[in-house]
Parts: structure tokens; sequence; C-alpha cells
């Protein structure tokens, strides 16, 4: 199930409209809508992480084990073992070796033990994904005391009716840049889901941005996988 090598570690966040924000990345607080698609098994959130900057977070407990599939031919990123699997909350997407799978404030998380590098899946709402990611973006914007330094590196609609906000900010966490794309797209069930993929800025393009290109090929809700992927 091993795709390619893993060559350090990655730092983490990606998400979509203003819901985005509020769920995203262990630094905000709570995410809108659950992750849960219609007929997907229900995974049992451990409990809510995170909170808002002025509380501190309760402990995120280690979520129900996905699935590993037989692995498939797709872009991978220079460095990193991917092995696709497919998520109890109704998706596949490809892991890097060692991510942990955690469940936070109705949202999906496969991070590095110190969380600095991630990839988050979540519900967002009915709004179109353009229109969430905006949303993200003024609610990034807006909160200096949570994204110090947050700046906007690009916001778009791509070709395939989704949106993608990639942005960056300070982490107060570690004292360096944090990277992020957001990509917004529509579910089997018309609601916008957020897929983020995150890690410290120092690791784009490489390292990051490679692992966000795989996703891109990756990913797929299982109503939606090509036969034998999902």
């Amino acid at each position: 199930m091993v795709l390619v090598a893993l060559a350090g570690a990655l730092l983490g966040v990606l998400a979509g409209g203003g819901g985005y924000l509020l769920t995203r990345h262990d630094d905000g607080g709570k995410p809108s809508g659950a992750a849960t698609l219609p007929g997907a098994p229900t995974a049992t959130a451990p409990g809510s992480a995170s909170g808002t900057p002025s509380t501190p977070p309760p402990t995120a407990t280690a979520s129900p084990s996905p699935t590993p599939t037989t692995p498939t031919p797709t872009p991978t990123p220079t460095g990193l073992h991917l092995n696709r699997v497919q998520d109890p909350n109704g998706f596949t997407l490809l892991v890097p070796d060692g991510w942990q799978r955690v469940e936070k404030n109705n949202s999906t998380f496969y991070q590095t033990a110190d969380e600095h590098s991630l990839i988050q899946v979540f519900a967002m709402g009915d709004r179109s994904p353009y229109e969430e990611a905006s949303g993200t973006d003024a609610t990034l914007a807006g909160d200096p005391k949570t994204y110090p330094g947050y700046r906007r590196i690009r916001l778009e609609r791509t070709a395939d009716g989704a949106a993608e906000l990639e942005y960056a900010y300070d982490n107060v966490r570690t004292g360096t840049a944090r990277r992020a794309v957001d990509r917004v797209v529509v579910g089997p069930n018309g609601t916008a889901y957020a897929i983020i993929v995150a890690g410290p800025e120092g690791d784009w393009p490489t390292l990051i941005q490679g692992l966000r290109d795989a996703e891109l090929a990756g990913f797929c809700f299982a109503a939606q996988c090509p036969a034998g992927t999902g």
C-alpha cells in the first residue's frame, strides 16, 4: 500500500468557507456541519478538541481505524509513502505512513504525531464552493489573534466546479509560518466539503505541495470513487 518514500515531518491545515476556519488546524473553534456522508458508517467522535483561543482545548482521542485498500497508481510527492485508505466517514484518500487519524469538532484529521502537518476533511454548508472558500478567507482575515499575519495567496474557482483558497499565517505554537491549501468541493449529498492539506511554509513546494497534488488525484467520496478504489 506504499506508493512512495517519507522525507521528514510536515505541518498541517486545509479548509473551506467560513465554517472551515472555525474547525481548522486545531487553532480555531468549531466547524459547521458533520463530516459523515449519508449511508456511510458512523464514526464516534472522541470529543471536542481545540476550542476557542480563550479556552484550553480538550484532549483529542484517536478515532476508529480506517480501512486500507489496494493501492493504485497515483501522482505522489517525492519522499512520501502514501497508502490509500477508506475512511469510516465515507471517503477515500491517500495518507502518509505513520500519520494518525483523529476526529475533532466534526472534522476528520490525518496528522503527524506533533500535529504540525495534516490532512483535514469536514462538511461545511450548502453554499457554493467559492462562497464557502470566500467565507473562510474573510473569517481568517478577521481573526488576527488566532491567525496572526494571515495572508491570502490565492482564491479561485477551478475548472471542475470546486474552489481553492491558499493562504499562510504565523503559527503561534511553533513560531513559524504555516501554509495551507483549502479545496472546497460538493459531496454526493449536495453539501460543500473542505479538504485541507497544510504544513510549515518551509516545506513548500516540494513536500506539502506534492501531498496536496496527490490528494487531488486520490481523494473521492464513497459514492463517486472509481471501481476498486473506494
